[in-house]
Formats: C-alpha cells, sequence, structure tokens
C-alpha cells in the first residue's frame, strides 16, 4: 500500500489512542514528488538510501543516505526524488507525549515546540540522533510486542537530545515571515478544497489579500513551484487516485479534477508522470 502522505492534511495519524505513523513510500508510484503541504503534527524524515530533496518553509535540503530533517508543527514542506530514494516520514501529535495539565515536560518543553516559540532546527547531523530515528522506524515495522513504549521513549530520547545539546531555538522569524507563511498555507487550503473547480491566481490573490504579483512571488519563494505548476500537479495527483480506485474514462477524470480540456489533461499528466494517463491505466 501506498502510505503517501498526502495535502492543511486532513488526516488522522495513527489513532487517538497513538497518534503517530511512520510512512514509507514517499516517492511512489513513479517517483512522484510530495507536493507542498502542511499539518500541526511534528515530523521527522529519514533517508534510508538514494538522494532526496527537501524544502521546508521555502529552504531546501539534500538528503544522503541515513540524513534526516525535522519539520516543525505548522511547516510548509515538500519533496522530490533524485536517485531512486526510499525515504520515511514519522508524523506524530506531540500530545501523545504529555501526561496531564500540570507536566512539567509539555509547559517547559514540548508545548514550545507545538505552539512554535521554539523550533527544532531542520538539519542536524549528531550519530546520536541519527541511531533513535533508525531504531525508531525499524521496531515500527518489526510491531514487536510493546512495540509502543519503544517507540514513545525513543521520541522522548530524541527531544531531550535535541534540548540538552543545544540545538533547539527560540523562533527567530520577524512577524513578516510568520505572517506570509500564514498566506501561503490558506492558498494550499483553498486549492485542496476548490481543485474540481475552475480556479484562477486572481481567486488565490483575493483569499489572501494580496496583489497578484506579490502573491506568485511568494507562493514561489516558499513552495519553490508557480501556482499554476501546484494546482495542475496536485490534479494530477488526483487524477491518479481515481485511475487507481474507479472505472472512469480518463476524460471523465479529466473534467472531475478540474481540468476543462482533456487534450491539456493528458500533456500536464504524461509532463509529471512521465506517461499519458492510458498508459498509466493500464499498467495499475
Amino acid at each position: 500500500m501506498d502510505e503517501k502522505i498526502k495535502l492543511k492534511e486532513k488526516v488522522q495519524h495513527g489513532s487517538p489512542m497513538f497518534p503517530i505513523n511512520v510512512y514509507g513510500n514517499l516517492f511512489v508510484p513513479e517517483n512522484n514528488p510530495v507536493l507542498p503541504h502542511w499539518h500541526d503534527e511534528f515530523e521527522i524524515i529519514y533517508l534510508e538510501k538514494g538522494l532526496a530533496s527537501f524544502a521546508i518553509d521555502g529552504q531546501e535540503y539534500r538528503l544522503l543516505p541515513h540524513q534526516f530533517l525535522f519539520v516543525n508543527c505548522g511547516s510548509i514542506h515538500s519533496g522530490k526524488a533524485i536517485d531512486s530514494p526510499e525515504a520515511y516520514a514519522i508524523v506524530f501529535n506531540l500530545n501523545m507525549l504529555y501526561s496531564g495539565e500540570s507536566d512539567i515536560c509539555k509547559s517547559k518543553y514540548l508545548q514550545l515546540i507545538e505552539t512554535r516559540k521554539l523550533l527544532v532546527p531542520h538539519f542536524v547531523e549528531d550519530i546520536s540522533l541519527r541511531d533513535l530515528i533508525f531504531n525508531l522506524i525499524r521496531i515500527w515495522k518489526e510491531k514487536r510486542c510493546a512495540y509502543e513504549l519503544f517507540v514513545k521513549s525513543n521520541l522522548f530520547m530524541i527531544f531531550y537530545n535535541l534540548f540538552a545539546k543545544g540545538y533547539i531555538v527560540s523562533n527567530s522569524y520577524d512577524k513578516e515571515f510568520n505572517w506570509r507563511l500564514e498566506k501561503i498555507k490558506s492558498a494550499l487550503d483553498y486549492i485542496s478544497s476548490n481543485y474540481a473547480a475552475p480556479l484562477k491566481i486572481e481567486d488565490l490573490s483575493r483569499i489572501t489579500n494580496l496583489s497578484k504579483y506579490y502573491f506568485c512571488r511568494l507562493f514561489k519563494e516558499i513552495t519553490h513551484l508557480t501556482p499554476i505548476d501546484y494546482i495542475n500537479k496536485f490534479r494530477v495527483e488526483k487524477a491518479i487516485e481515481l485511475i487507481k480506485n474507479t472505472n472512469l474514462s480518463i476524460s471523465e477524470i479529466a473534467f472531475e479534477v478540474g481540468f476543462d480540456n482533456v487534450s491539456y489533461f493528458i500533456k500536464v499528466f504524461k509532463e509529471h508522470v512521465g506517461v499519458t494517463p492510458l498508459q498509466y491505466k493500464k499498467r495499475v
């Protein structure tokens, strides 16, 4: 099963009693990119093999095997394959580490990360952290008896190391940057909810209260995609889901995901996936 993270994400990661999931196969099928998205949960990305690049809040990072990234709560992030990557994403709600309202671990450390008053640096080279992350993924996949205790203890050890070694920093982003980030997050949410309808740049600039020119510049700065590129890629991902899970014709799928021209849909699909929708349908 492809466990690819979708776009703000509206999915439950794990269960209410254990709100964590470890996702593999981030770039399948066809080495598809992970589109810019955001969620309230904390995330750790680990590259097992191959090469991949990731963007977090507009900053780009190229990962080698056994390197990892931290994605703070609410950050916009994306990824793309470079050379046959095998990547994992550990996505979890920080409240799984809380033990109650009067919990000092919550009030002194974790809640400050959850509310972005403190930030974890995106990229850290640290063998202890690498081993903790690797072993968490290993135990998660094995699902041995009491694996939940191991997973939770490793998360505590990860944050202990981050604080004890001085990696955690105060949120030095100025109010202007945080304001811009929220504007793009609102645009992503709007696209996610309205991709099947006609979408114009004017619609996005209007809902963000930005000029068309400034909106396009800001969107590209943070997501590394133009708004049109993003909309097309998002619609193609939705089309892939329909190809896999329905018996709709290619033209029906094109209209279902927001394209008003079948020829243009086929052209865009091939640009992003490498094959036509019909060729892709024959493969699955």
